[in-house]
């Protein structure tokens, strides 16, 4: 057990220098970025831009705007925004658009999961047969193809063509439907043949055989013992997987216009309004290292070895 606390120990000191690192990042490329947030509006003239930046701090020093905003994010202030009703604050714009952010991410890694776990068990219990075989088809096909192709495909079948679901929004399950589908399949061929390659190694150990020797169904002992230690390889790859659905909602959000926090990051990013892209960002990362550090956590707990 010490091994396991001194692991996730060392893995949350990890995720405070990764975090502190993107912010950093992340402000300082802002700032680097040609223009400001009131320099090219229309119709502002410079008295009134030079009003506005000392509205919102933009007349101090780099170094002293990024020492507020660093002590703001560590009180849990995120600033106002500056583009989004000019002075509401980050955290509540992004408190609207980030559980559609969150929801889109979980259904498509749920979908992932689900089909990748049942297609790698069917393709891994008789490796080289016919289904093994189909399923390798279809999943190298979806490997191959990249988010924008299935998404785009999907919406051109199913919404231009068919009109079975609708476009924009993510509040009913006709517009819930294919955006989900679309990161799922994205990320179902890895998981699947993943759990393909730890179902062929469990199937031919020894162990199993010795358990069906006891008289236990060979179902049962599929369900029981295969399909667990299948699902260890899975595991160490859900972070990643999380990972890429996060960067691949920006994608999907912005084909199938739905209202996340890509919206909030693109038009933040237009706009040159600092609080929120820096807020949209270190939000993405903060959920992305809170799931890594899960998974891996998952993985120690699950995996003996890790534990020794």
């Amino acid at each position: 057990m010490s091994r396991i606390v001194r692991l996730a120990a060392i893995r949350l000191t990890v995720a405070a220098v990764v975090l502190l690192g993107v912010f950093t990042l992340t402000f300082f490329m802002m700032r680097l970025a040609p223009g400001g947030p009131f320099t090219t509006m229309k119709g502002v003239s410079p008295e009134l831009a030079a009003n506005l930046d000392k509205r919102f701090g933009l007349d101090q020093t780099v170094a002293a705007q990024f020492t507020t905003l660093l002590g703001g994010y560590l009180t849990g202030d995120l600033g106002p925004s500056m583009s989004f009703s000019p002075g509401e604050p980050v955290a509540d714009i992004l408190a609207r658009s980030l559980p559609v952010s969150l929801e889109l991410g979980f259904w498509a890694l749920l979908l992932a999961i689900v089909l990748g776990v049942v297609f790698g068990t069917l393709s891994g219990l008789k490796p080289s047969g016919p289904a093994d075989l189909g399923i390798s088809f279809v999943m190298l096909g979806l490997v191959s193809a990249s988010i924008i192709v299935i998404g785009a495909l999907l919406r051109k079948l199913f919404i231009v063509d068919l009109g079975w679901f609708s476009l924009g929004g993510f509040d009913s399950f006709s517009n819930k439907v294919l955006p989900s589908l679309t990161l799922g399949l994205a990320y179902t061929a890895i998981l699947g043949r993943l759990v393909r390659g730890g179902v062929v190694a469990q199937a031919g150990d020894r162990t199993l055989r010795s358990i069906m020797a006891r008289g236990v169904s060979r179902r049962t002992a599929i369900v029981g013992y295969v399909i667990p230690r299948a699902l260890i390889p899975m595991l160490s790859y859900l972070g990643p997987a999380v990972a890429g659905i996060l960067t691949g909602s920006f994608v999907v959000e912005t084909l199938f216009e739905v209202p996340g926090v890509s919206a909030c990051f693109i038009q933040g990013a237009a706009a040159r309004d600092y609080p929120l892209v820096s807020g949209a960002i270190m939000t993405y990362t903060a959920v992305l290292v809170l799931t890594n550090f899960t998974f891996e956590t998952l993985h120690t707990l699950l995996d003996p070895r890790e534990r020794n």
